[in-house]
């Protein structure tokens, strides 16, 4: 941070607004970028996550969006972001992940993948046990980090992957099954779809707008798993064709990063906000004042007392 450069770029709420706010204070030619990931009450935290990305959105001279359900999701459905900006999907490897290379000898008729390193509930992978007992045909193979992990015959726990292990059993597989709600942009469905995996998912969150005719959506409960799952294995052929052209076009790394590239080269730096933009803010909804709930009135009494002075 001590070193010279143009452009201060940051993701969600990993970088303290503090450290931004010197940034700013020191460089007067610096613009921050801030890329939104999503809501953290959305996905399930009740932290002051969401707080801290709001403060740091109040110092972004551009704000860029994973999908257009995280720009939903974080301007409409909660309040945290009050900038606004172009919607950027993740960028995937289409060279690493793609339907070519070698495979794992998994055996069984239909295989289907799932990824995930969270345990968090909203992940869906709490789920995948139910639907292996409903379908003892089926071969589930799991790879990442799973909280309920019966020794269930027909599911594959592969533990934690490097990306070109992940590359490797993804393309062994016959379908990718998706389970997340109010995910923006999960990576692991760019992965599966550039490997040519047809993507069973929720109609939840930025899953969707991926996906579109490159899979089937489930129903809530997942009533129709076995229906869609054959349905997605009849189809098989074309339905890994659309996923592997729509990674190719969307999604590839020469598609993305040059968006990301001509949004930095435009930003516009603006003035550091005042004590009374933030009060505007939190007026208006947004999580950005830390103290008590006494000294947030008597904020807001002041404020509104000089407004009206006006």
């Amino acid at each position: 941070m001590n070193e010279e450069f143009d452009v201060l770029f940051v993701n969600s709420w990993q970088v303290p607004h503090k450290t931004v706010l010197r940034a700013k204070q020191e460089r007067s030619g610096i613009r921050v970028v801030h890329r939104v990931d999503g809501s953290a009450r959305d996905y399930g935290r009740y932290d002051d996550s969401d707080q801290k990305q709001m403060r740091v959105n109040m110092l972004a001279d551009a704000t860029i969006f994973q999908s257009q359900y995280c720009r939903f999701s974080t301007r409409q459905k909660f309040k945290v972001i009050p900038g606004d900006g172009p919607v950027i999907h993740n960028p995937v490897d289409i060279e690493m992940f793609n339907p070519q290379g070698e495979r794992w000898p998994i055996r069984g008729r239909v295989r289907v993948c799932n990824a995930a390193w969270s345990t968090n509930p909203r992940k869906g992978t709490w789920q995948i046990p139910q639907l292996a007992r409903r379908n003892p045909e089926t071969i589930f193979v799991l790879c990442g980090r799973y909280s309920v992990t019966p020794p269930l015959p027909n599911v594959h726990y592969f533990g934690h992957l490097n990306h070109v292990e992940l590359a490797r059993v993804m393309r062994s597989c016959d379908v990718f099954l998706d389970l997340s709600e109010n995910e923006c942009c999960p990576n692991v469905v760019l992965q599966a779809l550039a490997s040519g995996l047809p993507v069973l998912h929720k109609s939840s969150g930025g899953v969707p707008e991926l996906v579109d005719e490159a899979g089937i959506t489930l129903q809530t409960d997942l009533s129709d798993f076995h229906e869609a799952l054959e349905d997605a294995v009849s189809r098989r052929e074309s339905l890994a064709s659309k996923a592997r052209d729509r990674t190719v076009k969307h999604f590839a790394p020469d598609i993305v990063f040059p968006k990301y590239l001509e949004v930095i080269e435009h930003a516009t730096r603006h003035s550091l906000p005042a004590r009374w933009d933030l009060l505007q803010a939190a007026l208006r909804g947004y999580p950005v004042i830390t103290c008590p709930a006494q000294g947030l009135a008597r904020h807001i009494q002041t404020f509104t007392r000089r407004i009206s002075e006006r």
